[in-house]
């Protein structure tokens, strides 16, 4: 029950307050966005349901050690053939009725118990007993104890402990398919919101191209310039309208792809144009040192959490197959108590152990029969092969999974190193575009100035409009992946739920996911 409490919380935490935001409004900010791919996003269900999956796997480890109830019955009729000089019955016939209940359990010391309750009715046509039909019943204690194989907690609980981690992995592994979902989700939002203010600009270039047709057309009628004038001036207008056309296409190509990471949860009239926000970022923004960005992946990258438990595995595998290395050695200890009681026969003077049935339990509740037993058992395969193989798999696959924890580290530092460099240049790429937009747009005036001044034409101006746009589009381009290299840097770093308030308690026992 701990186990399920620890998915449960992680489930409740997560699509509560996700499925509040889904409900209550359309989905407005990258937060919302965010909010509602966590509650329908069919990959990251898929892994929840992988997460409960491994719950039970713990029940069926834990249930090795629940008590178990046992019961049989049986009867049995004999005549056997014999010759007696005492007696003028050629067969000894008999009639046995016995019936056993009890419990047994197997703790996590190798110990395994059996209590059993045990009774019998006999009768025969023997002439010597004294009770015919004859009860006996009995209280059997039996204890099986491995001194050497098998013995011990750390041996016994290996698969729990297992089965535990493994659940541990499987949350793990859902809430990195979570944040996955999180840089993917804020990717392509943001790359629908660059498109949607680049079709912003595309109409802007068209209505430019609009204005110099008829500025150009006004011209040609009044005798100041040539028709080729406003044939450039139609070739740029169509040549903006593909633009144009192959912008929205862009853009609803993307918005399917945004759409298909929320399981087509988005309506029609969706368009998040204000999604990303495309403002200037202060030069005084400070990127953490590559030192201090590398600690922080280690600290907080998943992959590196479940890849623990991976060795954590391993190591207790090994211990438990080199344990099995050892002989089976095992105490065997029987006590027990025995009662009798039935009917005196004809022949028999009065016996103490008359009466029926139930006497015979009275009669063991007093102790008047016992039984015990003490032994060893001990086995042992000659050579002994499979045993040492599989000792030496283990030690392998926990060498293998220390490699790749290795690894995996020095994966992670490139990436974090990548995604360092990446931020740098983008900064830097920023900058260069908005001096080049600025540039573009102070020559385009200019040359705007000179074509009314009539010392430019229409080739001249059509360039410097489409340099102008271009830049615009760059800057746009640019600041997305700018606020991308900042996600891809806290994702590469563990800290992508941090990036967007989410909450994410990582002790394994006290997983839970929440979005506020």
């Amino acid at each position: 029950m701990k186990y399920y409490f620890i998915i449960v919380t992680l489930m409740f935490f997560t699509f509560q307050t996700v499925d509040s935001l889904a409900v209550e409004r359309k989905p407005e900010t990258l937060q919302d966005l965010i909010a509602l791919s966590l509650k329908v996003n069919l990959g990251l269900q898929i892994e929840r349901v992988e997460a409960e999956k491994r719950v039970e796997d713990i029940t069926i480890a834990q249930s090795v050690f629940d008590s178990s109830l046992f019961a049989s019955t049986s009867y049995e009729r004999t005549s056997t053939p014999y010759v007696s000089t005492v007696t003028s019955y050629s067969s000894s016939q008999s009639k046995l009725l016995s019936g056993q209940i009890g419990v047994s359990r197997f703790f996590s010391t190798g110990l395994t118990a059996a209590l059993s309750l045990n009774s019998a009715w006999t009768t025969d046509n023997d002439y010597t007993n004294g009770l015919d039909p004859s009860y006996r019943s009995s209280l059997i204690l039996d204890l099986t104890q491995p001194l050497l194989r098998n013995r011990g907690t750390v041996i016994n609980t290996t698969a729990l402990k297992v089965s535990q981690n493994q659940h541990y992995q499987s949350s793990l592994n859902y809430l990195l398919e979570a944040q996955s979902l999180v840089l993917e989700i804020e990717t392509v939002a943001r790359e629908l919101a660059t498109k949607n203010h680049i079709i912003l600009l595309r109409h802007e270039a068209l209505e430019l191209a609009v204005n110099l047709l008829k500025a150009n057309k006004k011209r040609f009628s009044a005798g100041f310039i040539p028709v080729t004038e406003v044939q450039e001036a139609e070739t740029a207008h169509a040549a903006r309208q593909l633009d144009l056309s192959l912008a929205i296409q862009d853009r609803d190509l993307t918005r399917e792809e945004l759409n298909r990471k929320l399981n087509y949860s988005l309506s029609d009239k969706f368009d998040l144009i204000d999604l990303a926000h495309f403002n200037d970022i202060s030069d005084s923004d400070n990127i953490p040192t590559l030192e201090q960005l590398i600690k922080s992946a280690h600290q907080h990258r998943l992959e590196l959490k479940i890849n623990d438990y991976s060795v954590q595995n391993s190591s207790l595998q090994q211990t438990f197959l080199k344990n099995q290395l050892k002989p089976q050695f095992d105490l065997n200890v029987q006590v027990g108590v025995n009662g009798l009681s039935g009917s005196e026969s004809s022949s028999a003077l009065s016996h103490r152990y008359s009466g029926n049935w139930p006497d015979s339990f009275s009669s063991m509740s007093d102790a008047d029969g016992y039984q015990w037993r003490a032994g060893i058992e001990f086995r042992f395969p000659i050579n002994n092969r499979s045993a040492k193989s599989r000792y030496q798999q283990a030690k392998l696959q926990l060498k293998q999974d220390n490699f790749r924890h290795n690894d995996l580290k020095k994966m992670i530092e490139k990436d974090v190193k990548q995604q360092h460099v990446n931020i740098y240049h983008s900064k830097n790429q920023l900058d260069i575009t908005k001096r080049f937009e600025s540039l573009a747009q102070q020559s385009f005036h200019q040359e705007q100035q000179r074509l009314e001044e009539g010392l430019s034409d229409t080739f001249r101006i059509i360039l410097f409009q489409q340099k102008m746009i271009e830049a615009k589009i760059d800057r746009i381009n640019a600041m997305s992946r700018y606020q991308l290299a900042y996600a891809q840097l806290e994702f590469a770093t563990g800290q992508i739920f941090e990036r967007h308030q989410i909450i994410f308690e990582n002790h394994p026992e006290e997983l839970s996911l929440e979005n506020i």
